[in-house]
């Protein structure tokens, strides 16, 4: 269902902020939210990362705040990068509105954000631990009475533990208040908190009609543990995406693929909890603007990442639960994009794949990891495809007639593909253990011995603390 932003009533500043960042026809999760948010209802929103969920929540909730000027809005996100994402993108649609949203979050200084909340405290996004150390004070937002909540990305917020954080924080909110909850799933928990902050709310699920992410490909190389890392070179060998990011579980894993990649070769950046906000900042900015770059992130690091041109997303290893599945490659195929997501699996992951995955969809596939031959035609095509994109420079032809007095041309020729091949495709390619063709869907599981393996139906059997995921 798509639907012009024309069409709906928002007023002229705000219509003049839609054609100013290039909107034209709303995503299905907004054409179909919009309305009900500006009928003052309560909303459950579920639908996939990279729907277009923030300018779903708010654009009509800064419609209702040009409407009345005793509103307020209060915006709770999981991590400060998505924070950061969606205190700019409400920036771009305020700017003809006079309105200056307040960016809290942990990590930076609690002075400097004092200041401001107390320059506009009309509109205030922040991340729950932030948002409670304000509320907790008594002073500095004892006057900020938001008539509009918004949870986003609630099911990370459980899965990062901030569950009571949210339940503190909505003992500090008005009781008659319009809350929305947008989330990519909706776990057993996560409908026990809407049945307590939510009244009478309106479901939207936008989930179902994209069951299987039907514009993400979804790949799974089945690989031994130890040969994890040279997989990934090898299936980066292959792919030469030019925008994508590598998942892992932990900062640990985290340094040590930055590292391999960095090693042989591969423009790599890298993101995790332990690095400063500074440097995280610089990362996520390059990244964005990069025309060719591989990013390397933990899951919390990850999120917020609002780039549209990922092609690629690679899961170092299998993340922990579905929801988290979900909101990794759902970094990849957004706003109507096509993805690639590829996954390394072991064998004692299989299990746990097949709770991820309940059903075979047709862009799913079991794949062995690409031959070298494979690899090196990849690259060749690379090669002429990039050749015939590439512009002639003005002093081309006279370096070549220099050239040609002291060299031949088959010479120049193959010496200046070389270089491309040692830059572009520079990693030597590493010899792997074959392994058996995978079929999830049929195969049996296999058991030894009496104890619980590491991984069964309930999932893994040790995780890292949330602070090495981060």
């Amino acid at each position: 269902m798509s639907k012009p932003f024309s069409e709906f009533d928002f007023n002229d500043k705000l219509k003049q902020a839609i054609n100013d960042v290039g909107y034209v026809d709303a995503t299905p999760i907004q054409a179909e939210t919009i309305p009900h948010i500006l009928e003052k209802k309560d909303i459950i929103a579920k639908a996939q990362t990279g729907s277009g969920k923030t300018a779903a929540f708010s654009l009509p909730a800064l419609e209702l705040l040009s409407q009345d000027k005793e509103n307020t809005i209060l915006v709770i996100t999981p991590t400060r990068e998505l924070a950061m994402q969606v205190c700019h993108e409400m920036k771009l649609f305020s700017k003809h509105l006079k309105i200056e949203p307040a960016l809290i979050y942990g990590g930076e200084s609690f002075e400097k954000q004092i200041q401001r909340v107390k320059k506009d405290s009309r509109v205030i996004v922040g991340t729950p631990g932030r948002l409670l150390d304000f509320f907790s004070s008594k002073k500095h937002l004892k006057n900020f009475k938001p008539k509009l909540v918004v949870l986003d990305e609630a099911d990370e917020m459980l899965n990062m533990g901030f569950l009571e954080d949210i339940q503190s924080i909505f003992s500090h909110l008005p009781e008659e208040k319009q809350t929305l909850l947008f989330s990519a799933t909706l776990p057993s928990q996560i409908k026990k908190v809407c049945k307590q902050i939510l009244t009478d709310p309106v479901t939207v699920d936008q989930s179902k009609k994209d069951e299987h992410n039907a514009d993400i490909h979804q790949v799974y190389h089945l690989v031994a543990h130890r040969e994890r890392t040279p997989a990934l070179v090898r299936i980066l060998q292959y792919h030469m995406p030019d925008k994508a990011i590598v998942f892992c579980n932990t900062k640990r894993e985290v340094d040590e693929v930055y590292s391999e990649l960095v090693q042989v070769g591969f423009s790599t950046l890298c993101l995790h909890g332990d690095m400063s906000q500074s440097d995280r900042k610089k990362s996520i900015d390059r990244f964005r603007n990069s025309k060719k770059s591989l990013l390397v992130a933990t899951d919390v690091a990850g999120r917020g990442i609002n780039v549209t041109d990922i092609s690629h997303v690679f899961n170092y290893e299998l993340p922990y639960s579905p929801e988290c599945y979900t909101h990794r490659i759902g970094r990849t195929g957004r706003m109507g994009n096509k993805g690639v997501a590829i996954t390394l699996l072991t064998q004692k992951q299989i299990p746990v794949l097949r709770r991820f995955v309940k059903t075979k969809a047709s862009n799913i596939d079991f794949s062995d990891l690409p031959t070298v031959d494979e690899i090196k035609y990849r690259q060749q095509i690379k090669f002429t495809e990039n050749l015939g994109e590439e512009t002639i420079h003005v002093e081309a032809e006279n370096i070549l007639n220099d050239l040609k007095k002291s060299h031949k041309l088959e010479e120049i020729s193959l010496r200046l593909i070389s270089r491309y091949f040692r830059k572009e495709a520079p990693v030597k390619v590493v010899k792997l253990t074959e392994v058996s063709e995978l079929d999830v869907f049929s195969a049996k599981k296999k058991r030894r011995g009496g104890g619980r393996s590491k991984f069964d139906s309930k999932g893994p059997r040790r995780r890292s603390s949330r602070r090495d995921r981060r």
